[in-house]
């Protein structure tokens, strides 16, 4: 009696014991593919709130393909309740779409019990990622930056910060300039490659001591910055 006691639990409850392990698992890839987002991330637009969502996005989707299992009633009645739901946050980097992807395919991949798929899955991905990453695969610069800087206007025809630049750039390309208060202000933005690294500090400070440049500042363009 108590072996049909215990089917008859299982077939209305599931066996809690399994679906725990496979939470479990879940959880502990979700955080995995968390971390390496984190730790590759590139940019301005790091959101901590993505990253937890990662986490929630594996686990809930373990949760689904379980509570599915080979009910075609209860797929239909899960995704008929998450089509009512509008998404309206925007995705503001193409690999924060490819991580959304790949969150969904582990916590799939958990669910439906192939767990051994699953961690060498998100092991060969995440080698992969931290590969990217390391090699800057698609980069078109290394060791390249973005400057800004202000210059009066009058100071322009004389291009008195030129000598400073051949000074310390290996190349340069103009990016874009932007008149302000009446033409009497001019922003530069450069694309530029020190000959020197380390002399960035150098650079800003003769830049800055330039007659009518003013607001100096340099940023890496590994950042991927768009203009």
């Amino acid at each position: 009696m108590d072996i049909f006691k215990k089917k008859a639990v299982v077939a209305i409850f599931g066996d809690p014991i399994q679906l725990v392990i496979l939470l479990l698992f879940s959880i502990a890839l979700g955080f995995l593919i968390a971390w390496m987002y984190k730790k590759t991330h590139r940019g301005f637009s790091y959101s901590q709130s993505f990253s937890v969502a990662i986490v929630l996005i594996t686990v809930i989707t373990t949760l689904i393909i379980v509570l599915i299992q080979d009910s075609v009633a209860a797929a239909i009645g899960i995704f008929g309740a998450f089509s009512i739901i509008r998404f309206r946050t925007a995705v503001k980097d193409v690999r924060d779409v490819a991580f959304i992807f790949f969150a969904l395919c582990i916590g799939l991949a958990v669910g439906m019990g192939a767990i051994s798929s699953a961690i060498i899955g998100a092991l060969v991905i995440c080698a992969l990622i931290f590969f990217l990453h390391k090699s800057n695969f698609g980069g078109l610069r290394k060791l390249a930056y973005v400057l800004n800087f202000k210059l009066d206007a009058k100071h322009h025809s004389n291009d008195i910060f030129k000598d400073v630049m051949g000074k310390h750039l290996k190349s340069q390309s103009l990016l874009n300039v932007d008149a302000k208060e009446r033409g009497n202000l001019l922003v530069f933005t450069f694309n530029v490659s020190l000959k020197d690294s380390d002399a960035l500090n150098v650079f800003i400070a003769e830049m800055n001591g330039v007659d009518g440049v003013s607001d100096v500042s340099v940023v890496s363009s590994k950042n991927d910055l768009e203009f």
